[in-house]
């Protein structure tokens, strides 16, 4: 018997407010500077009796249920998914942003964070000075392309996991309520 608390749709929204107004406000404070280090990962323990596999289950349920009310829902369901995910993930991805905000570079005699070469790439005036700075930021960033795509790959899993729906695809077409397939055809349809 497990010991989660599980929350009607009503109040896991409620629950769910605050925890999105969070992370949007730590999100906020590290892209604008007010802060150098995330803590999206400490944000996301905090509210970790928010997600779990019986609530998951509860709003599926709630769902087959629900009339007028599923497509709150369902929105709430997925929501749900998605706070499974990121508590999964919170701390590789904290991680992953503390080493990118960390990451300086050199330009023109003058040490940098990396975030901060990218921004001034915006207000270079001259074209030589932001293709050069451009390259330098390119190459910085990319050093931490296996992490991202290792992160991407770890998402997928769970989201294949969470959904129970393997393809990526089927997944948006449940999401969407529409088949892609269809709708290529339809769009190649009318541009012949």
């Amino acid at each position: 018997m497990s010991s989660t608390q599980v929350l009607s749709p009503t109040h896991f929204e409620e629950q769910l407010e605050r925890y999105l107004y969070e992370r949007s406000e730590e999100w906020r404070a590290v892209r604008v500077g007010e802060k150098e280090v995330s803590e999206q990962a400490e944000i996301v323990r905090r509210y970790a009796d928010l997600f779990s596999r019986e609530q998951l289950d509860a709003l599926r349920d709630a769902e087959g249920t629900a009339g007028d009310d599923a497509e709150r829902i369902y929105r709430l369901r997925k929501t749900c998914e998605g706070g499974l995910a990121a508590a999964e993930l919170a701390e590789r991805e904290d991680e992953l942003e503390n080493r990118f905000l960390a990451k300086r570079v050199t330009f023109q005699g003058e040490e940098m964070p990396l975030r901060n070469a990218q921004a001034k790439l915006a207000v270079l005036p001259n074209y030589a000075d932001r293709e050069e700075l451009g390259r330098i930021q390119a190459e910085a960033s990319a050093g931490f392309n296996p992490d991202r795509l290792e992160l991407m790959q770890a998402s997928e899993e769970l989201a294949a996991d969470l959904s129970g729906i393997a393809d990526a695809i089927e997944r948006n077409e449940e999401e969407k309520a529409i088949s892609l397939y269809e709708l290529s055809q339809a769009l190649h349809a009318a541009s012949v």
